[in-house]
């Protein structure tokens, strides 16, 4: 799961705040977020008083607010309202994460990305991927041996499969909602939770089984050679430890 929530973060290739030098007594804007994918950018906007928008790109409005251009150098982002030109300015990445929030707030963000992640049906696909993975590697393991014992292979997979239908994923969701809401702030949950909404964050959650499933196949000769290499040196501590004993009697 960690790896999962450092993924979603690494694809948010820029996120930032940017608030609105306006002499309105209206809120100013927030730019929660920028997703940059190179030739196309899009916004996650706010008013300070905590009205969001979803992603708009370029000729898109946000509360009368209609977004001009983006310049990628500066950090730029140029809005229009009422025939009146604004530049919003970049401030620091710090302050934006600086808003922690209540935890009631960081709890209603962390339950809004369990629901875009769906929690439940992501870990029954991750685990058929590991059970798939994992079964694999006991097949490989026995052929080392010289005979796969394909019977032991099935009855251990579907051993896994008893157990892991035994789980039930409603408390672990809610304790992972209050994990997140524990370890982030309410502006970073936010950000998460704006990738998550787009098509690239939908893609990441929905092929993570399939990239897991991978992974594991790439690691695994790894495994199996420094799982040989601990089995031989397990055997040479119980000889030297039986010589020992031997000399010792």
């Amino acid at each position: 799961m960690k790896k999962l929530i450092h993924t979603a973060i690494a694809l948010l290739l820029c996120t930032a705040i940017l608030r609105a030098e306006t002499t309105e007594e209206a809120p100013g804007v927030i730019l929660r977020g920028v997703l940059d994918l190179g030739t196309i950018q899009s916004f996650s906007l706010s008013t300070e008083d905590g009205v969001s928008s979803s992603w708009v790109k370029v000729g898109q409005s946000f509360k009368g607010y209609k977004v001009v251009s983006f310049d990628t150098d500066s950090q730029a982002l140029s809005l229009e309202k009422d025939g009146v030109a604004q530049t919003i300015s970049l401030t620091s990445a710090q302050e934006f994460a600086n808003d922690e929030g209540t935890m009631e707030e960081r709890l209603a963000e962390a339950k809004n990305i369990m629901a875009l992640m769906d929690f439940e049906k992501m870990m029954n696909e991750t685990m058929d991927a590991q059970m798939k993975a994992m079964s694999e590697m006991m097949r490989k393991q026995m052929s080392m041996g010289g005979t796969v014992d394909e019977e032991l292979v099935a009855f251990q997979t579907k051993a896994m499969a008893e157990m892991f239908d035994e789980m039930e994923w409603g408390p672990i969701k809610d304790g992972m909602s209050k994990a997140y809401a524990e370890v982030f702030t309410k502006d970073e949950l936010s950000s998460i939770s704006n990738f998550y909404a787009t098509p690239a964050g939908q893609a990441t959650i929905q092929k993570q089984p399939a990239l897991q499933q991978k992974t594991m196949e790439i690691m695994m000769p790894s495994i199996m050679t420094a799982s040989q290499s601990m089995q031989k040196k397990m055997m040479d501590f119980y000889k030297q430890r039986a010589a020992e004993k031997k000399a010792a009697e």
